[in-house]
């Protein structure tokens, strides 16, 4: 299984699918249909990291690049994604450009960021492939901010600026609410 990085920058269309049940069965069937992502979902999904494992191994039933949604913008949440193997981080709630930059840092190694390095993660098959995995990650690995409130809305310019932010993604319903709009974008016809 490749890395995404190169594809989505280059501009080429994707198709994926969101597994945000905690299934390992759900992520093998998306898997096997042949999408080139798939998004586990570990910020409101029921997974931890032991169903992250399961769903990562369930993702090599097919080509599909694995990328977690972690539940905040802390370090150690990536680490123990990116070691279990994902090929891209999705990052909840980013508001500005210090935590665009905190993200990007996360996902890096050293001198480029803050990710702690071990040489026997899944990501590096077990140590087996880790000179490999250490000389591509920094720049293989996908970074996606979420946009979700009017404050990140208006530090939009600087949060794009951040190198290495490399796809955002607009949170629809915690942006609507947080511009008081939820009625408009959300739930269209409902009182």
């Amino acid at each position: 299984m490749g890395f995404i990085r190169e594809r989505v920058l280059s501009g080429e269309f994707m198709a994926g699918a969101w597994c945000n049940l905690g299934s390992s069965l759900t992520v093998e069937m998306a898997a096997r249909i042949g999408y080139d992502w798939i998004l586990l979902d570990q910020e409101h999904g029921p997974g931890d990291s032991l169903t992250l494992l399961h769903q990562m191994q369930a993702a090599q039933a097919g080509k599909a690049a694995p990328i977690v949604r972690i539940a905040w913008n802390e370090m150690p949440r990536f680490k123990r994604a990116l070691d279990l193997g994902a090929k891209g981080i999705m990052i909840p709630y980013v508001q500005n450009a210090e935590e665009a930059s905190l993200a990007v840092d996360s996902m890096r190694y050293s001198p480029e960021g803050i990710r702690g390095v071990a040489s026997s993660p899944r990501a590096a098959e077990f140590g087996r492939e880790f000179d490999k995995y250490y000389a591509e990650a920094n720049r293989k690995l996908l970074t996606v901010v979420q946009i979700e409130t009017g404050e990140a809305m208006a530090n939009l310019e600087s949060i794009t600026a951040v190198d290495g932010v490399d796809v955002l993604f607009v949170g629809p319903l915690d942006l609507s609410i947080s511009l008081a709009r939820q009625r408009e974008f959300c739930f269209p016809g409902r009182i």
